[in-house]
């Protein structure tokens, strides 16, 4: 079988979208940090449509940063991946052109390095994951014992690090009088642009000696944009059926395709330090602060995913979708985003019934390959964004929290669970100190009071305020015995 290329991209079936533009002149004005699938099932997509509509000046080199797979994939189709889009109704396929170039940075640091600093790179983006920024969020600092980190300070001028890249990049750029790009976190960080100025500046400030430019800090903290950004797409593994169903839509053989969902949200940060797409012609969102949309993603969907989780592990049902079939489930999701909701304040960027319902669709999708076991983990983390800034906001106007009560209770009682011997190894940080928190309460065992006080006066987790507030553990203890009695 033919493969998908350049070449074959004009025999594909009609009902196949794909680039119309000339892809052979497109110049490479975005480089991404971290190529994977989610990137392709989002950023450039975005890009893809942008230049659909007439704008072809954004072409985008992926980086791999680790594995060599996804250069070694796209390199001989220019490029070119389809992406499925799985849903209940029809899925749909398309093929994504902005992509120019892949690379491998283990492979070819040296072209990357060049790249980054040609005077047309407007824009680096990246999804690093959390572990790639080097950042450690307790301290709120850069980890310089990060092996990568630790090795690129030794070593500034030859980085290996994606943030010693960047820095590297920084000071280049400023030798040779180009004008700065923009930096543009797209991770599932809260605050994920201040969080990349933060590891770049205590980065930057180790290393600015050694890169022979005492001035580099302040010139990086004067002319870099780093935006805040939200972005959601769930892009499960591709499975053996999907490479089978693309190949018979195509009719030509795609190494690389993405599978995701209908779904898409990018909201960004107006605030770059040189040219960008017009994302918000197709579908972002262009604001001056993020924080408001973050509030709400975090209290109404994040929020949402913990109660599917936990009720649809004690529920027996496996999926997301399975789970939110349920009528009780159902309905108690539903009412837990209008309890979220009482807490967002005024908002008039946007309404958050338009995002509920489409958060409702897209829990109501059957296709949707999401595991209830998926949505547990790092629980400890997102309940610090998702539950307790609700829980304390409607204490403090005396509105009821019980539902928000349950879902903390459900964990606690996972949490339980999760303490016998021979149980499934807890997927979080923390797990190491809830267990100890959970063991000296009693473990599977423990009386309902002392394993919540246990839990629940963990201040990094809930606050020096709420962990000693009494009705809050009430809530929560009152939600635990109920579950512990039904069950």
């Amino acid at each position: 079988m033919n493969r998908l290329s350049p070449e074959t991209l004009l025999q594909l079936p009609e009902s196949v979208d794909k680039p119309a533009y000339e892809r052979n002149c497109v110049p490479i004005r975005i480089v991404h940090l971290g190529a994977g699938a989610f990137f392709r099932s989002h950023l450039a997509v975005y890009t893809d449509e942008v230049m659909k509509k007439g704008d072809t000046q954004w072409g985008i080199m992926g980086v791999s940063l680790r594995s060599p797979g996804i250069d070694r994939a796209l390199t001989p189709q220019n490029g070119l991946y389809s992406v499925l889009e799985l849903a209940a109704e029809q899925s749909r396929l398309r093929v994504v052109g902005s992509v120019v170039e892949v690379v491998s940075l283990p492979d070819e640091p040296d072209r990357v390095l060049r790249t980054l600093t040609q005077p047309q790179i407007a824009i680096v983006s990246m999804t690093l994951t959390d572990k790639g920024y080097g950042y450690d969020a307790c301290e709120d600092c850069l980890k310089t014992n990060d092996p990568d980190i630790a090795r690129d300070l030794q070593n500034p001028r030859h980085p290996r690090s994606a943030i010693g890249v960047l820095a590297w990049a920084v000071a280049q750029r400023k030798r040779l009088g180009y004008k700065p790009f923009t930096l543009m976190s797209c991770d599932n960080i809260p605050a994920n642009g201040k969080v990349l100025q933060r590891v770049l500046e205590q980065y930057i400030q180790e290393v600015q000696d050694s890169l022979g430019d005492k001035e580099l800090l302040r010139y990086f903290l004067d002319q870099y944009a780093c935006p805040c950004t939200l972005v959601d797409r769930l892009t499960p593994p591709v499975q053996g059926k999907d490479i089978d169903w693309v190949e018979q839509t195509l009719g030509v053989h795609d190494a690389a395709p993405v599978v995701t969902e209908p779904y898409s949200l990018f909201v960004m940060q107006d605030w770059f330090s040189n040219d960008r797409p017009a994302w918000e012609t197709v579908g972002a969102v262009a604001t001056a602060h993020v924080s408001s949309y973050e509030k709400l993603r975090y209290r109404l969907l994040d929020a949402s995913y913990l109660a599917i989780g936990y009720l649809g592990y004690f529920e027996g049902f496996a999926t997301l979708y399975q789970a939110h079939q349920n009528p009780v489930i159902r309905q108690f999701v539903a009412e837990l985003m209008d309890d979220a909701a009482a807490t967002l304040g005024k908002r008039p960027e946007y309404d958050w019934r338009v995002f509920k319902e489409e958060w409702v669709r897209r829990f109501d999708n059957p296709e949707l390959r999401v595991g209830t076991a998926q949505l547990r983990i790092e629980t400890s983390h997102i309940l610090i964004y998702a539950i307790v800034p609700a829980v304390a906001e409607r204490l403090r106007h005396g509105l009821s929290i019980d539902r928000h009560a349950k879902v903390l209770a459900l964990w606690i009682r996972w949490l339980m669970r999760a303490s016998e011997a021979g149980a499934e190894p807890l997927d979080d940080l923390r797990a190491g100190l809830l267990l100890e928190r959970v063991n000296a309460a009693g473990g599977a065992h423990a009386d309902p009071y002392a394993v919540v006080d246990n839990i629940l006066s963990f201040e990094a987790l809930f606050g020096a305020r709420l962990s000693k507030d009494a009705e809050f553990k009430r809530a929560v203890t009152a939600a635990l015995q109920q579950s512990m009695v039904a069950s």
